[in-house]
């Protein structure tokens, strides 16, 4: 089975990430986009429609000074520039932008039903023509791609000021009443242009949602999504001239979605840096990355060798822990990916099980790929504490060395040593190191707590030596640990009792 970086989590169910019911952040964009667009048009029109009315329908005019015609006037020309300087400045996130589009739709319907019905309908004159509110809900729910629940409230909420508005006006101009069949044929082609709004909209947001599944990224062609990472959505795709699978990682769309401009340009720059950082990698334990660069909208990705395989978690969940031997093999892998990161200045801070790949290359089985690298150790010392209160994590709460948990800074290498103590302890025992009920607690006990042997959480025989080393990654100084990557390796290599395993025999499907 083809994956990459990880076998889907349960919160991610290896779903696409989306906002709300299936709407990408680029369709967001874009109908936020439109929606600016919409509002500055009917601003002009609703001063145009002021002065028409002024110059062509004089007996309008005295009604148009009245003053709470002209506060609704100026109400709905004010809500319509406010909408679009919002948009324009991006005060808020596109997420909050698209709930307040349907309040702004309905908000205008509300007042230009209340102009509409200002003035007395003859009761025994037949009705001929319609309601602008029928032409302006149309105008939205063809226009602005959305979820059906979101068109469905915009759509009926804006069709519903009408009748509102006619009552309100009826109390307060005390006009006489409409029979009952002029105030349905009035009504009815509202209702209908809402019912239609939301059928149309429904054949609309698929399309161009499938648009944007099936976009092209630079020369790849996305296909499906196949999995999620902390920041990024990972996608199949194809080579369009080399017939070549890969594996594209996006920025997950409801992280943009829940930040603002600056938070999710420094999301970016936190992307682009893990970019750069596994480009500049060349162990063969090292997911490999083909490509990376913004594509023409602006999304900004990276190309990855698509793996065949399974991540350490999933295979522990499936088959149980792992043998010594094979524990010790995978680590020293794991080793040789994090050395040449070390040396580059770069640190992990994010090893986990999920982050650790077994494949397949060539006729070799177990060949371990590292996944998810952070940020540049200089970027981290320089702006880290900010990135961090901007939302960013730095790690897992399972698997975080005590350094991370306390927010010291100018960290090292030693703590991907610890992660990889924690990753061996799960692999030997199928537990975590500290199996605490919310993540705060598992953080303060990697801080407080001494781990237990793992030889006294499993049944299955753990040598001594392998012990020892894994127990000396879990030290909470620093110092008491393996000094380096290449180190912890060469201590593996050389712990007696351990055995020796044949990675060219292993089976994905039996586990074994």
């Amino acid at each position: 089975m083809k994956r990459l970086m990880r076998a889907p989590s349960p919160a991610s169910n290896g779903q696409t990430t989306t906002f709300r019911a299936d709407l990408p952040l680029s369709l967001m964009n874009k109908s936020v986009n439109r929606l600016c667009w919409i509002t500055l048009l009917f601003a002009v029109t609703t001063m145009a429609m002021f002065f028409f009315q002024l110059f062509f329908q004089p007996e309008v005019a005295s009604l148009q000074r009245q003053p709470q015609y002209l506060a609704i006037w100026g109400a709905v020309l004010v809500l319509n520039i406010s909408f679009a300087v919002v948009q324009r400045r991006a005060m808020f996130t596109p997420a909050q932008i698209m709930w307040m589009a349907s309040i702004y739709q309905i908000a205008v319907s509300l007042g230009v039903s209340m102009l509409e019905t200002a003035l007395p309908f003859p009761p025994y004159v037949p009705v001929r023509g319609v309601s602008v509110i029928a032409l302006w809900i149309a105008m939205c729910g063809l226009l602005i791609p959305n979820t059906t629940r979101m068109t469905a409230i915009a759509a009926i909420g804006s069709a519903l000021t009408w009748p509102a508005a006619y009552f309100i006006n009826l109390n307060i101009y005390h006009s006489e009443p409409l029979p009952l069949n002029r105030l349905a044929m009035w009504l009815f082609p509202t209702f209908a242009s809402a019912v239609w709004a939301i059928f149309f909209n429904k054949r609309i947001f698929h399309m161009e949602l499938e648009a944007e599944r099936a976009k092209e990224l630079g020369s790849y062609e996305l296909e499906s999504v196949i999995g999620k990472g902390g920041m990024g959505e990972i996608w199949r795709a194809k080579h369009r001239l080399l017939a070549r699978e890969a594996a594209i990682k996006l920025i997950r769309t409801d992280v943009l979605a829940a930040q603002t401009g600056r938070s999710a340009s420094l999301v970016r720059r936190r992307f682009e840096a893990e970019a750069r950082a596994t480009a500049a990698l060349r162990s063969p334990h090292t997911v490999s990355l083909y490509d990376y660069g913004p594509a023409d909208d602006g999304t900004f990705y990276y190309a990855m060798e698509l793996l065949d395989g399974i991540d350490l978690e999933a295979l522990v969940k499936r088959f149980g822990p792992l043998p010594a031997a094979r524990v010790a093999h995978i680590l020293e892998q794991a080793c040789d990916s994090l050395e040449e990161a070390h040396r580059a200045g770069l640190i992990h801070r994010d090893i986990k099980p999920t982050n650790l790949f077994v494949c397949r290359v060539g006729m070799s089985y177990d060949f371990v790929k590292v996944l998810d690298f952070g940020l540049v150790k200089t970027e981290m010392q320089d702006g880290e504490s900010r990135m961090t209160k901007d939302g960013m994590t730095t790690g897992t709460p399972a698997y975080m060395a005590p350094e991370i948990a306390l927010g010291k800074d100018n960290l090292d290498g030693r703590v991907d040593i610890y992660g990889l103590g924690c990753v061996a302890y799960f692999l030997l025992t199928g537990q975590l190191v500290f199996d605490e009920p919310t993540a705060t607690a598992q953080a303060l006990a990697h801080v407080q707590k001494d781990p237990a042997k793992p030889s006294l959480r499993t049944e299955l025989p753990i040598p001594e030596a392998l012990e020892g080393i894994i127990l000396r990654c879990l030290a909470k100084d620093p110092a008491d640990r393996p000094r380096s990557a290449q180190a912890l390796a060469a201590e593996l290599e050389r712990a007696e009792g351990i055995g020796a395993y044949s990675h060219r025999t292993m089976s994905l499907k039996d586990g074994s």
